[in-house]
């Protein structure tokens, strides 16, 4: 007998602009996290309907883990360009821009289904320090295959 079963992958671009210049990007994988596997479960079996629409970004130190359920110190959130792709992929996209008195070294973020309080996580990545400021901007584009 054939055991059936699928995996959610997901692999997250993240690239620092400075007028309109790519100054460096990196490839990560993430995790998925608990409740994002939870939501999926739900989103399946027709108990929920609130898709996953928003990135959110911080400044986090520590590892990814199962049991995340928000960014370790978010410091931005939006909502995201969101768009199946093909071949079992849908993307996430947007590029963070940062007022004048702000500098970040961003290291970490995760997929939301919203922004503000209350919002459930379904992901979440970590990678090397990423400096922002009102003159650089934080792409971040984290596509999720159903294999």
């Amino acid at each position: 007998m054939r055991k059936e079963g699928f995996k959610l992958i997901g692999k997250a671009l993240i690239r620092r602009i400075k007028d309109g210049k790519i100054l460096d990007e990196e490839i990560v994988h993430n995790l998925v996290v608990n409740t994002g596997k939870e939501r999926v479960a739900k989103l399946l079996g027709g108990v929920s309907t609130q898709e996953f629409t928003s990135l959110a970004v911080g400044e986090g130190v520590t590892g990814a883990l199962a049991t995340d359920t928000e960014l370790e110190s978010e410091v931005a959130e939006a909502s995201a360009t969101v768009a199946y792709e093909a071949d079992y992929m849908t993307t996430f996209e947007k590029t963070f821009t940062f007022g004048t008195a702000e500098e970040y070294d961003i290291t970490e973020a995760g997929i939301f289904d919203g922004v503000g309080s209350g919002k459930v996580m379904f992901d979440r990545f970590t990678f090397s320090a990423k400096s922002v400021d009102v003159d650089t901007a934080l792409y971040v584009k984290v596509t999720i295959t159903v294999a």
